[in-house]
């Protein structure tokens, strides 16, 4: 038996500042993440990426 399903990425998806809106990074529905830190170079506030 499988004990992990693998998952098709079947959408990618536009990651956005939650602060201006500005179009950050694109990332696969299947994706996870955390703790990854980036600067928005609208606002210039750091934002902490939670997928």
């Amino acid at each position: 038996m499988m004990k992990h399903m693998i998952k098709i990425p079947t959408e990618r998806k536009w990651y956005r500042c939650p602060y201006c809106g500005k179009k950050l990074l694109i990332y696969e529905d299947t994706a996870k993440c955390s703790g990854v830190y980036l600067n928005c170079r609208e606002c210039k506030r750091e934002i902490n990426i939670k997928i």
